[in-house]
């Protein structure tokens, strides 16, 4: 049976409401075992990052719930030749510091076997940078501060 544009939207908002219950496994069932994701920021650089491998992007997303929470919805889909295309609005609270950062990205999904094969995500690369490296720089300060 051919993907359909509405079952590929189904899958794609599973992957945000599990997500978004804090619910890794839920998220990573919607993937094949060799997907692929990238994004174009968030590298160890702050270039972009690609990840191999439903287990490197389950523990990908494991590191990220443990110092933020996050939620995320679709809210514009297009499907067309094997390929989604979505605007996804959302936010990210790091957990200690309480900072927030909200807004929205672009994703291309590309499909198999009713599964998500590659997920690339486009970000403000400079809007991510700089709130990653604020709070890493907060958290470090308070982390020592309680230390002492």
């Amino acid at each position: 049976m051919q993907l359909d544009e509405c079952r590929a939207r189904v899958i794609l908002e599973a992957t945000h409401a599990a997500w978004s219950n804090g619910d890794i496994e839920g998220v990573t069932r919607h993937f094949c075992d060799d997907l692929t994701y990238f994004c174009n920021t968030g590298g160890p650089d702050g270039g972009p990052l690609t990840i191999t491998g439903k287990v490197a992007y389950r523990e990908t997303l494991r590191q990220i719930l443990e110092v933020a929470e996050s939620v995320s919805v679709s809210e514009y889909f297009r499907f067309q030749d094997g390929i989604g295309r979505a605007k996804i609005e959302c936010y990210i609270r790091h957990k200690t510091t309480r900072h927030t950062l909200v807004g929205s990205y672009r994703q291309l999904i590309t499909y198999r076997d009713d599964k998500i094969e590659r997920l690339e995500e486009f970000h403000d690369a400079a809007k991510m940078i700089a709130f990653w490296r604020m709070i890493s720089g907060e958290a470090a300060i308070e982390k020592a501060l309680l230390a002492e």
